[in-house]
């Protein structure tokens, strides 16, 4: 056997409802032995997805989209005083240390999964207990989560893809095989080269997929599907500005999955429960966002609430205004003494709704930006107007890429979007309400919209390039 970096495979199950796995994260086994029986195999596959979940949500990644963009602020600690959060004092400034990065964690367990992914696709065809049916799935999924991976990974450390004309900056490093000790020190692909890999993981993951998940436990939701496949395409192909199949695979999950939009009467209560399309599942031990986001008392506040610059978007009949909990809070204001001011805490996080990646109102708003590149406004401006008339809203009449955004924002505040729609689309940050940062409104280029390689990575892997700026 090559000498292959050792890696544990997380063996928590991934959901709080299944008996499938017992195990407790992590324990050390031979990888031949771990990946030479169907068992085996899916034990690998859902660490995988347990990996996945505690890096996607922890809190310096998933604050960041909205933290960012503006429209996070900080709330008052039980003295009345505001200061920015310990895990992400970096990035808040829009001035990552690549020696004591936020973001490190992300860095490396992402590809710490990729590896163990990379694992589990070099393994699955030998299986000698599983069936053709099920090795093709095992590899669908183990595919489209190395597309995932890598797309996060990109998302926080590469300009967007039309930050050079012909997409020759600099992308990430993409592994398509395990690493060997001593021997593979891989270099950064340009953002072209990696939306090749990236688009090829896809195909592959959808030429492969079946029906059935893998994992004999669970809520399909908490799994690749062949819609959180498409989704994941979808997305690719928007960063990529390729709007035809951002376009068609956006129509196919809203045409053809048979999901449909939570209902108007739902919700509040229910948020986005019905058009769930891939929720990464609960565990006893798993790291909740409601301890980012959810009110429990004004004595215990959350770290975050929405700040006035998205909150004044809604009007007062907006349904999605139901959505926050409104607090009032005693804030040292200099000069002030410390009044009780209003904060806007989220509910999204006290419905069933959590863990969510990927819900259906998404591939509306991923169609409408689509639609309207391609020309075609009038599709743009029904499916931006099917989000706002559930929201109890009127139609618009006109659309636009600022109205789009603004649409987007408002739907998806606390979801980890809105920064990078921003630099997509060669947009300024504007962070007025609540902003303490040294650098509340940077402008777009800036090398600052990405984050630093963490210097760990730099002096173990001799091919390794910085990102400028850092």
């Amino acid at each position: 056997m090559k000498k292959i970096i050792i890696v544990s495979f997380a063996l928590l199950s991934a959901v709080s409802c299944s008996d499938f796995l017992e195990h407790e994260p992590v324990e050390s086994i031979s990888i031949n032995t771990q990946l030479s029986t169907k068992k085996g195999m899916l034990e690998a596959l859902n660490g995988a997805y347990y990996q996945l979940r505690s890096t996607y949500f922890s809190e310096s990644n998933y604050t960041y989209g909205d933290l960012l963009g503006g429209n996070l602020k900080f709330s008052p600690k039980s003295n009345g005083t505001i200061s920015v959060a310990t895990n992400v004092q970096n990035v808040y400034q829009f001035d990552e240390d690549a020696s004591n990065s936020d973001l490190e964690y992300l860095y490396s367990s992402c590809y710490q999964t990729i590896n163990n992914i990379n694992l589990i696709i070099q393994y699955a065809d030998d299986l000698p207990d599983a069936s053709p049916t099920e090795i093709n799935e095992i590899k669908a999924e183990a595919l489209a989560l190395r597309a995932f991976t890598h797309f996060q990974l990109y998302k926080y450390y590469s300009q967007n893809y039309t930050y050079t004309p012909d997409a020759s900056h600099l992308g990430i490093v993409y592994n398509t095989a395990p690493l060997k000790v001593g021997v593979d020190y891989p270099s950064r692909k340009t953002v072209a080269e990696t939306f090749t890999l990236l688009e090829s993981d896809i195909t592959e993951a959808l030429k492969f997929i079946q029906p059935d998940k893998a994992i004999p436990a669970g809520e399909s939701k908490n799994f690749i599907t062949p819609a959180a496949v498409k989704a994941i395409a979808a997305e690719i192909a928007l960063w990529k500005n390729d709007w035809q199949k951002a376009y068609d695979y956006s129509s196919d999950i809203i045409t053809n999955s048979g999901m449909i939009l939570t209902p108007q009467g739902e919700m509040v209560e229910k948020w986005a429960e019905k058009e769930s399309i891939w929720a990464l599942g609960e565990t006893v031990n798993a790291s909740s966002l409601n301890s980012l986001y959810n009110l429990i008392d004004t004595k215990t506040t959350p770290l975050y609430v929405v700040s006035e610059d998205v909150y004044n978007l809604y009007s007062s009949n907006d349904i999605r205004k139901k959505l926050f909990d409104v607090q009032n809070i005693k804030t040292t204001v200099a000069g002030s003494g410390q009044p009780l001011l209003p904060y806007y805490f989220t509910t999204k996080y006290k419905t069933g709704s959590n863990n969510l990646i990927y819900r259906l109102s998404l591939l509306y708003f991923i169609r409408a930006e689509a639609a309207l590149h391609l020309g075609n406004s009038s599709q743009a401006l029904a499916d931006v107007n099917v989000i706002r008339n559930r929201a109890g809203l009127d139609s618009l009449t006109s659309i636009s890429i600022d109205v789009l955004l603004e649409e987007k924002r408002k739907e998806f505040v606390f979801e980890n979007q809105y920064f990078f729609d921003l630099m997509r689309n060669h947009k300024n940050v504007i962070r007025n309400n609540g902003c303490i940062s040294t650098n509340c409104n940077p402008t777009y280029p800036s090398n600052k919209f990405v984050v630093p390689i963490p210097y760990k990575s730099l002096n173990i892997n001799s091919n390794m390039q910085q990102n400028p700026g850092y």
